[in-house]
């Protein structure tokens, strides 16, 4: 089993092997992995009984809620914890509830969870996390042992981060992402796609300035190299300068993206990719066309 292989490979560098049921994404439908796997519910719990039992250190599966209901969902968790799984990850979300059909987490259903499986192995709650309040009361209402969040830290890492006033703003986040992946090379750490991989993550961090200016945004997704990327870096950093940015009035922009609705609660984003007709360019590589289709929401 390739899981198995892949695990013990790495069994004694790391606390634990998490086992990734969350993407609900139409890649992971293809590839038969992510959200998919909780509806093969024999095959992912034979996974995790194999991988706990032939892995050293702790295995973990992060789900998401089934469509069928939490009911379901309850008994397929209990399933993967009899198997040998270690924590799990709660989701408060369907596969179906993604792009602009994203809605809220549902934090109740975590909390059944919680409740009735919580004596057996910590539980984390996932889902609707996109400041330090929202990790404070998503504890509050739901008692699990802990917080994870996905999409807003990777758009603005330090979100937890109370110390420091102002926060630190996106251009200084890109740049310091910039000295990192200068030191530790994409391509030569296991990211294989290299300035694709920089760009994807530097699309999240800059959203809120590629979405409202087309000149930086197409600076950013056509950059092909890393002297490239820190121009367009620079003329975001002018750009801002010119226009008298406030660091401290930035909030969150690529995470919100399925998460604002105008007067008539129609999703923003949505409405966008409708009215402009927004379609991939054929001239573009995946990656890319994927980072400026996600200015408009995913597939």
């Amino acid at each position: 089993n390739l899981m198995v292989q892949a695990a013990k490979m790495v069994q004694h560098q790391v606390d634990g092997v998490d086992v990734n049921c969350g993407c609900p994404q139409n890649i992971a439908k293809r590839g038969n992995y992510g959200a998919f796997l909780l509806e093969q519910e024999d095959v992912l719990v034979d996974l995790v009984q194999r991988m706990a039992a032939e892995v050293s250190c702790p295995v973990s599966v992060k789900v998401r809620l089934l469509p069928s209901g939490v009911e379901d969902s309850i008994n397929l968790y209990q399933r993967l914890i009899d198997a040998g799984a270690a924590m799990l990850t709660i989701h408060g979300r369907t596969r179906h509830q993604k792009s602009h059909q994203t809605g809220s987490a549902d934090w109740s259903a975590i909390k059944r969870v919680v409740d009735e499986l919580g004596h057996q192995i910590p539980i984390l709650a996932n889902g609707g996390i996109g400041s330090l309040q929202d990790a404070i009361e998503c504890l509050g209402v739901t008692g699990a042992d802990g917080i994870m969040s996905s999409e807003a830290i990777l758009e603005y890492p330090p979100l937890f981060y109370t110390d420091a006033d102002p926060p630190p703003g996106r251009v200084q986040l890109a740049r310091e992402f910039m000295e990192l992946a200068e030191q530790y090379p994409p391509e030569e750490c296991g990211q294989g796609s290299g300035i694709k991989c920089i760009r994807a993550h530097l699309h999240k961090i800059l959203h809120a300035d590629l979405e409202a200016n087309t000149k930086l945004r197409d600076l950013a997704i056509g950059a092909q190299d890393v002297k490239e990327m820190w121009c367009a870096i620079r003329q975001i950093h002018d750009h801002q300068k010119r226009m008298g940015h406030d660091v401290s009035s930035e909030s969150l922009s690529w995470y919100m993206r399925h998460r604002r609705v105008d007067e008539h609660g129609v999703n923003i984003s949505k409405a966008a990719r409708d009215h402009t007709k927004f379609v991939r360019s054929v001239d573009l590589d995946e990656d890319t066309a994927d980072c400026m289709a996600a200015m408009f929401g995913d597939d």
